[in-house]
């Protein structure tokens, strides 16, 4: 039997839908990429920074790579301030200690 007319109009997507399914896998793929959480709600999202961040990506503009830790994919190591090892803080019984 074949269907009738009606059902095919129907049934097939309008091109509003189609873009907002693009732009979820377009923000999906972002978000696995960059790192940042992906949750369907932060689509449209101004005040989502993940979405943000999307945005700034589609605009061509630099975005920050979450999986790095820093924007030039370089990790930073952490350098301790005291040169015998440790973080002396505002703890100066050393120099009291040393100069006594």
């Amino acid at each position: 039997m074949a269907k009738p007319e009606w059902l095919n109009k129907y049934l097939r997507m309008k091109p509003e839908v189609e873009t907002i399914f693009e732009d979820l896998e377009e923000f999906r793929e972002f978000c696995v990429d960059f790192g940042h959480v992906y949750d369907e709600r932060n689509l449209y999202n101004f005040h989502a920074h993940a979405y943000q961040d999307f945005a700034r990506h589609k605009e061509g503009k630099h975005v920050r790579n979450r999986w790095n830790g820093s924007p030039d994919g370089e990790r930073k190591h952490f350098k301790p301030r005291d040169t015998n090892g440790g973080y002396r803080g505002n703890n100066n019984y050393r120099t009291r200690n040393n100069n006594a």
